[in-house]
């Protein structure tokens, strides 16, 4: 069971992770403060990146620690 609540975790915190980081580095893209991810010579991709690695990090670390804490809180109020 310990592995299972384990690849779950991994798996809810890196699709969280993954869809927070774009959503919120595409608005950032989007509204472009003062020029710093594009400007009319292209994309600034090292911004780009170090924006969507930024949220992903931290979002799939919680995520999934939240989620293992739960999901193991369950799993033994349930085997009692």
């Amino acid at each position: 069971m310990h592995a299972r609540i384990l690849k779950i975790s991994a798996g809810l915190g890196l699709l969280v992770g993954i869809i927070i980081s774009t959503l919120t580095t595409l608005a950032d893209w989007k509204l472009n403060p003062s020029g710093l991810f594009h400007n009319e010579h292209g994309t600034h991709w090292t911004v780009v990146a170090e924006t969507a690695l930024s949220w992903l990090l931290p979002v799939s670390l919680v995520t999934c620690l939240t989620t293992a804490i739960i999901l193991y809180s369950v799993d033994k109020i349930k085997s009692r």
